[in-house]
């Protein structure tokens, strides 16, 4: 029987669009390119996901990549990006719906510290019961052991839980671990329900 929801971020929570992000900041299309290279695309960009370096050493590495005229725009930008993501709206009425219903809440995503820290805070943040995330941890799915760290840290059977996540090598993983899954898109919400609900009255 499934008791507890295990929520990924991206592109399931919020949509993850880094041209989007972009759009919102006053930059002409050149600027737009070498920023998206420069922060978005760099290798450092993954390091902070792995939790290898922080948003400030980050924030000089880009710098330190960028022409003299867009080191302000790299600053404004690592300051507030995570201000500017569209959140889900259905996804998060869903997710207030499963917890008024009794289902143990949990994310688990490959972000840095700055999103986990606006998520945490955001109004659909505090619906979750705990979170584990690859910056804290060290670790990223889909490597095994960053599901084992979420069994353990909230004591879940893996049986009980459902991982939503819109990677199937991640959904893969998470079933080696013993935890079903759902591959999940956003017109495929309605979907998303009816796997839950049935599951959850077996």
């Amino acid at each position: 029987m499934i008791k507890n929801i295990v929520f990924d971020f991206g592109n399931v929570i919020i949509k993850w669009d880094t041209n989007a992000i972009l759009e919102k900041y006053n930059v002409n299309d050149e600027e737009f390119r070498i920023l998206k290279t420069v922060i978005f695309e760099s290798e450092e960009w993954l390091q902070l996901d792995e939790g290898v370096i922080n948003a400030q050493q980050a924030e000089e590495i880009f710098k330190g990549k960028a022409p003299e005229n867009l080191k302000s725009q790299v600053k404004e930008i690592m300051d507030s990006w995570f201000e500017k993501v569209e959140f889900y709206q259905e996804v998060c009425a869903f997710i207030r719906e499963l917890k008024g219903k009794g289902f143990g809440v949990y994310g688990i995503s490959n972000t840095n510290i700055q999103f986990y820290e606006y998520m945490k805070r955001s109004e659909v943040g505090g619906y979750f019961d705990g979170f584990v995330i690859s910056a804290v941890e060290k670790m990223m799915k889909p490597d095994e052991k960053i599901f084992g760290r979420l069994f353990e840290k909230f004591s879940l059977n893996p049986r009980e839980c459902f991982f939503v996540d819109d990677t199937e090598k991640n959904i893969l993983a998470g079933r080696r671990c013993g935890m079903d899954g759902f591959v999940f898109s956003i017109d495929r919400i309605q979907e998303l329900k009816r796997r839950i609900y049935g599951q959850s009255e077996e």
